[in-house]
């Protein structure tokens, strides 16, 4: 890759998967639009952001609707995983900007243990 980008191993199992290479990974990180949300850095290649060129085009169409999911709090960003969702755009927008309610030990209050629900 042409960016220093960290794999985990669960992003590295996801691009085999979704047939998406090295070059590709970086060929989204340098065309895609970045949006922040649900805590991570959510970048999208779509339509608008292929390239004009005839050659170009050809060789990257595929990718159109990759979205790739990074974590850039630390000193490298880290690539969380790779998924392919062409009105991935609205979904990603949509997704919540920050958690509403704190959870409680065991998630949501309808999930706590009977003794823990009758105190509560």
């Amino acid at each position: 890759m042409s960016l220093s980008v960290r794999l985990t191993h669960h992003a590295r199992t996801r691009q085999a998967q979704r047939n998406v290479s090295d070059d590709d990974v970086a060929f989204v990180l340098d065309h895609g639009r970045g949006i922040r949300s649900g805590g991570a850095l959510h970048v999208f290649l779509g339509r608008r952001d292929m390239p004009k060129e005839p050659e170009l085009y050809r060789r990257y169409a595929h990718l159109e609707g990759v979205v790739l999911v990074l974590d850039d709090t630390g000193d490298a960003p880290v690539l969380l995983t790779v998924y392919r969702n062409r009105g991935g755009l609205k979904a990603i927008r949509a997704k919540a900007k920050h958690r509403r309610t704190p959870l409680r030990r065991y998630g949501r209050p309808d999930r706590l243990p009977a003794d823990e629900r009758r105190a509560a």
